[in-house]
């Protein structure tokens, strides 16, 4: 494993699992500057090329849900495309650049998967990766993860200089469904919270029943691009949910 330190580990020592896995709606948490500053500023500047990413428009998914228009890339291996590595989409180790492959080394190093060990109360878990590049008019419909989902951590790469507020872009925490069906409006909530993305910000939560999220229609003026990167948490115990509740649910959004 690379001895670089991208993560500020003291913030992740400080977040107590009791507080975290009471919170409602679902336990999140969203935190402000994480990545070291340099750490921060250089994925940032290496963040994989729009050339890697296949477009997604337009792609069914269940319970009528409208489709999450984006431009999508997978780490060795996408969803998407499970019976086949090279197709577009997908990035390879050693085609990443330096920055990029060793913080993927550090998160799959002790100190991080002991901490979502920790913070999620599971002692073993899977990982995968995924980028997201959203552009003027894609939008995250209201939903809740796949149930093979045990959380994600999501990694925003915009700042001020090159992203507005006004252009939308944060993801919203919902609450309060008021309505029986499965393919909901942000309406639909009695409250949406409001998650800051912008200069080094983070986003955790573990999937629950109740984990609505969602991202509302994007309105930048050309052609600046939204840009997080995914860490997904899989479990068996999620992967065996899934298998119970396919019949119930139906297959959520990866």
């Amino acid at each position: 494993m690379s001895t670089v330190r991208f993560i500020n580990y003291a913030m992740l020592e400080e977040l107590d699992p009791i507080p975290f896995g009471a919170r409602r709606p679902f336990p999140w948490t969203a935190i402000n500057q994480l990545l070291t500053t340099e750490a921060f500023s250089t994925l940032l500047s290496e963040f994989p090329a729009l050339d890697w990413f296949e477009k997604h428009e337009n792609m069914a998914r269940a319970n009528y849900q409208r489709p999450h228009n984006r431009f999508y890339l997978a780490y060795e291996r996408s969803i998407y495309h499970p019976n086949d590595r090279n197709t577009p989409g997908i990035i390879k180790h050693h085609e990443l650049p330096r920055s990029w492959r060793e913080f993927i080394e550090e998160l799959e190093g002790d100190l991080y998967r002991s901490f979502i060990s920790a913070l999620f109360g599971v002692s073993r878990f899977t990982v995968r990766y995924a980028w997201h590049i959203s552009v003027v008019g894609s939008e995250v419909s209201p939903h809740r993860d796949a149930a093979n989902k045990a959380g994600t951590h999501i990694f925003y790469f915009n700042t001020s200089h090159d992203w507005r507020e006004e252009w939308g872009g944060s993801t919203l925490v919902l609450d309060g469904k008021r309505t029986p069906l499965e393919n909901p409006e942000f309406q639909d909530f009695n409250t949406a919270t409001r998650v800051q993305f912008l200069d080094n910000r983070s986003f955790l939560f573990r999937n629950t029943r109740d984990a609505w999220h969602g991202m509302q229609k994007l309105l930048p003026p050309g052609r600046e691009q939204r840009r997080i990167f995914n860490v997904i948490f899989e479990t068996e115990e999620t992967k065996r949910s899934k298998s119970l509740l396919a019949g119930v649910r139906g297959l959520l959004d990866r």
